[in-house]
């Protein structure tokens, strides 16, 4: 009998975004000394940096940074947190204070302050947004219809009460948050219509309910301090990834770059990864453990290219990517109004938007040196937009950046436009085994990323770093060392935790008196 030769690599992580990046430094902290490989020439994914814009202004060049887009940090996202205070990792962090909701209608433009009227609410969850009620601006915004319709709207989000669809089946994921909308009043379906889309990166159209209940629970609708986010004080690049893979090499990780996957193979006692390098030879590895964190259009694209693992592929439900686009403007001189973010509804065109001069510390020194303002505004489709060349993508978004603030017109100085590639994932919240979950059907194969099924109930970057320990842990105990701890979400406030309680009370009723009469018929 032939005995399996070692591996190469006790560990292969396949992608570098915030998933990879954190299934790494666990792994590494464990002593497996990981080896990471990214086809990208940045590491950070959807985190990650780009070109920088150079700008003359008030008599001196000054550099901007480009990345991906603006992140935060919201309140529920504690396992990227205490992975970050660990290593000292982005301590310097900019508390967010006021984002504006603005809505374009007939011509006319509305913008009342929202963000921190939730946020500080003296009212409990889930009544909290009860404080957007005492908001003059707010209540400006609001029309009959909209007065009539409330009852309506409060009794339709708070099904978010009675359904977890991250750790539960349900049948929600069936529907769209559209069919949720449709007898909502006007400014009320535009004014949740533009916070889905900032927070789900989609239309209505394209978001499972299921989703929608999922954000709404895990950003606001069961604790106030959950909508309280912080900014990064730098851009992504500087402040969390470039830290990131220093703590990963001085933990015994290896980071290659430019080093893109196109094929796996079983072997005894692993596998095989092969990959092709930036000057164009190929090198493959053996490795006992691989963790796959990529996005589900390139995992499931190496996956389906892999003999050993294509036979599962088809039977998998793979989320599709979304691509967008961010347009950034400078003007020398700046807007009206304190906020430094805001969410678009009604007739514009951008979903977002951020005052980077407000935000990071470079820009803010811009902004003391000159007088300057920077405006970073996210697209998130439709194809028609995003179609269209940057020249008229840049005046759709300038126009609507003029409209919100006129006093900008004739100032500005200078602008970007940049296409991100479809690598976010429209958020589903399938529970059964037709989605992957950080356990593949692959012995030996762990994943992770934030499109994963998991039963924890968190989003986006907290999800891509709960499921990157996960993974860790995965690999860690199968090789005979240690569990990463995950923390868990903050339960809700009691009040919610009440209203919770109870609808899902209504619902067990509910399911016990149609089941006889289902047996009946």
């Amino acid at each position: 009998m032939s005995t399996a030769a070692a591996p190469e690599q006790a560990v292969i992580v396949v992608g570098g975004g915030l998933a990879g990046l954190t299934a790494a430094l666990h792994l590494a902290e464990r002593g497996l000394a990981p080896l990471l490989l990214e086809a990208d020439l940045h590491f950070g994914g959807r985190m990650g940096g780009g070109a920088t814009v150079e700008l003359d202004h008030g008599g001196q060049r000054w550099c901007f940074p480009a990345e991906h887009g603006l992140h935060g940090l919201w309140g529920q996202y504690h396992n990227l947190r205490a992975m970050l205070d660990r290593h000292g990792i982005a301590t310097d962090r900019v508390a967010a204070c006021r984002e504006d909701w603005v809505h374009r209608e007939g011509g006319r433009t509305y913008r009342a302050e929202a963000g921190s009227a939730v946020r500080r609410s003296p009212v409990p969850a889930p009544l909290h947004y009860l404080g957007l009620l005492v908001r003059p601006d707010f209540l400006a915004m609001l029309t009959l219809r909209d007065w009539i319709g409330l009852p309506r709207v409060v009794g339709s989000l708070y099904l978010a009460l009675a359904y977890d669809p991250l750790i539960e089946p349900t049948p929600l994921a069936e529907h769209t948050l559209a069919e949720l909308f449709t007898h909502w009043p006007p400014r009320m379906q535009a004014f949740m219509t533009a916070l889905m889309r900032n927070g789900l990166a989609a239309h209505p159209e394209e978001v499972s309910l299921g989703g929608a209940l999922a954000f709404l629970r895990f950003y606001t609708l069961l604790r106030r301090d959950a909508w309280a986010f912080e900014y990064f004080a730098a851009d992504a690049e500087a402040a969390l990834i470039a830290p990131l893979t220093a703590a990963i090499t001085a933990q015994g990780g290896e980071l290659l770059n430019r080093a893109h996957v196109d094929r796996l193979e079983s072997v005894s006692g692993g596998w095989r990864v092969y990959w092709q390098r930036a000057d164009g030879g190929r090198q493959a590895s053996t490795t006992a453990q691989v963790v796959l964190a990529l996005d589900a259009p390139s995992a499931r694209h190496l996956l389906a290219a892999s003999p050993a693992t294509a036979g599962e592929v088809a039977a998998l439900v793979w989320p599709s990517g979304l691509a967008n686009g961010i347009v950034r403007l400078w003007f020398d001189r700046e807007p009206t109004g304190r906020a430094e973010s805001g969410i678009c509804s009604g007739d514009f065109t951008i979903d977002n938007f951020f005052w980077v001069h407000r935000i990071q510390r470079a820009c803010a020194a811009w902004h003391a040196a000159t007088g300057g303002a920077l405006v970073e505004a996210h697209i998130y489709g439709p194809p028609a937009v995003l179609d269209q060349p940057d020249v008229a993508v840049l005046a759709l978004a300038v126009s609507d950046v003029i409209h919100a603030y006129p006093e900008l017109r004739g100032h500005m100085i200078h602008a970007t436009v940049q296409r991100n590639p479809p690598t976010h994932t429209r958020f589903e919240t399938g529970t059964d085994s037709r989605y992957l979950s950080v356990e593949s059907p692959w012995p030996g194969i762990s994943m992770c990323g934030d499109w994963l099924r998991y039963p924890h109930p968190a989003l986006f970057l907290e999800r891509a770093c709960l499921t990157g320990i996960a993974a860790a842990t995965r690999v860690s105990v199968t090789l005979g060392g240690e569990p990463c701890p995950l923390i868990p979400a903050q339960p809700p406030e009691p009040l919610a935790g009440a209203f919770q309680r109870g609808l899902r009370g209504v619902r067990r009723i509910v399911r016990r008196s149609v089941r006889p009469k289902e047996k009946d018929g």
